[in-house]
């Protein structure tokens, strides 16, 4: 249509020879007007419709395995007891599946047989016929058995505790000469004149675990220790001999599972 109104118009405005040279010309510049397409034997560099997947090398959200058991842990003890303020340390390892525990335990605690209280005494303050600070360091081997595991929540996790093992005993002189109400030793150097003891004992306890103990320890346990000292005993008060260095201890344990 474009070549027909060309010739409408140059033979309108000119001669037969004119026509004819334009008319190759035009032709000649028409081809190049044409977009050509590809053969069917020619591919695309890329295909612009296509959907590019991309694929991670790795998961992008995992999913934990809840019943993963993670075998040991560690941590902290604080403990209460009839003699004061106590701490410790523990590891311990899960057995069978997790339905019983592998622990071992150290603690360190003072040991009394009565409530100690300054008095003012020779124009100084100290605790009436005291002669030796005493402190005691228990360290326990035993098995921790939970009990109604599949009657409650995970949780809560009550278990049953027994161990033995020896329990370390230091005394250090609380005056000199360990003589009632004489002239106090200080702290530091009463160690210099400590005696030092091993006796053996037992313990027995129940309490429980709270949360998953997978991911992080904490608990609370009463234990009752029995260490029978021998003999008449121990003194930290005159007149007072301690044969039991053991008690009831309250015990609140923090620690981590690897």
């Amino acid at each position: 249509m474009i070549n027909l109104f060309i010739l409408i118009i140059l033979f309108m405005k000119f001669d037969s020879k004119n026509i004819i040279i334009l008319l190759i010309l035009i032709n000649a510049l028409s081809i190049n007007l044409f977009s050509q397409t590809p053969g069917p034997d020619i591919e695309p560099e890329y295909n612009p419709d296509s959907t590019i997947i991309f694929v991670s090398p790795r998961p992008l959200i995992t999913k934990g395995d809840k019943t993963a058991i993670k075998s040991n842990s560690y941590g902290l003890d604080i403990i209460l007891s009839d003699s004061g303020f106590g701490f410790g340390l523990f590891y311990q390892k899960q057995l069978f599946g997790g339905d019983m525990i592998l622990f071992s335990n150290l603690i360190i605690s003072g040991a009394r047989n009565s409530d100690e209280f300054d008095q003012f005494i020779n124009n100084n303050w100290q605790v009436f016929n005291k002669i030796n600070r005493i402190y005691k360091f228990p360290v326990t081997f035993g098995i921790q058995q939970f009990i109604f595991k599949n009657s409650l929540s995970e949780s809560l996790q009550p278990f049953i505790t027994a161990g033995i093992g020896p329990t370390f005993v230091l005394s250090a002189p609380y005056t000199y000469d360990r003589i009632p109400n004489g002239e106090i030793m200080g702290w530091f150097k009463s160690f210099g004149y400590a005696d030092f003891e091993v006796r053996f004992g037992g313990s027995v306890g129940i309490g429980a675990y709270f949360g998953n103990i997978n991911n992080a320890i904490l608990g609370v346990n009463i234990k009752y220790y029995y260490v029978p000292y021998g003999g008449e005993g121990i003194e930290s008060v005159r007149g007072l001999p301690m044969t039991n260095l053991g008690g009831i201890f309250l015990t609140l344990t923090i620690g981590t599972a690897y």
